[in-house]
């Protein structure tokens, strides 16, 4: 009876402590929570800026492995062909494509669009026969830039002019040719008239 006496006291005593400690507990609950939260606001933060690394360690892996080099020709279906003379400038669209690395140049539009940022080489050959003067000219963005243009030939018949270019482009500039107002290009199966370029180096 004695021992069972002592036994619940000791219960008594031990439950009163835990009562105690549930009460008035040594750990700020409350704290801990603001501390874990705290903590998850810096992980996802962390997450996010990892995620954004990766992206643009991706674009910068494309743009140093990016490969763009293209070649065309006017087209000379079933023989000869004339462009022009018009009254207003006109796009040419170099129909014929002998390289297009990268899919970089439209030859529906006539019109290349740089697929990354760097610099780019530029070049186009002009041929013109017969009396009517010749001459295009090279834009970016619809502004020009650089123009090659030749006069009606004289003892040799005809003529060939050209010219080229280096030029920093962003990712999305627009490179065209357009054939000069009242001027006039001709082209055959020999296909001398071209517009070609290619990336030298991504920035």
């Amino acid at each position: 009876m004695m021992k069972m006496e002592v036994i619940s006291i000791l219960l008594l005593c031990v439950l009163s402590t835990l009562a105690q400690d549930l009460m008035s507990p040594t750990v700020d609950i409350l704290a801990e929570i603001k501390r874990i939260k705290s903590m998850e606001e810096k992980l996802n933060a962390l997450n996010d800026e990892v995620r954004e690394l990766r992206s643009k360690n991706e674009d910068l892996l494309f743009a140093v492995r990016a490969k763009v080099a293209f070649s065309a020709s006017l087209s000379a279906i079933g023989g000869v062909k004339y462009f022009g003379p018009h009254e207003e400038a006109t796009t040419l669209v170099y129909e014929n494509v002998l390289t297009n690395i990268g899919n970089a140049y439209d030859a529906n539009t006539g019109i290349f669009t740089a697929p990354v940022k760097g610099v780019y080489f530029f070049n186009f050959v002009v041929f013109n026969p017969y009396d009517i003067s010749t001459g295009v000219r090279l834009f970016k963005n619809g502004h020009f830039v650089v123009g090659a243009t030749d006069n009606p030939p004289k003892q040799d018949t005809e003529d060939t002019t050209c010219n080229s270019v280096s030029l920093i482009l962003e990712q999305g500039d627009r490179i065209y040719l357009q054939l000069i107002e009242k001027r006039r290009i001709y082209t055959d199966a020999l296909r001398r008239n071209t517009f070609s370029g290619h990336l030298l180096f991504t920035m």
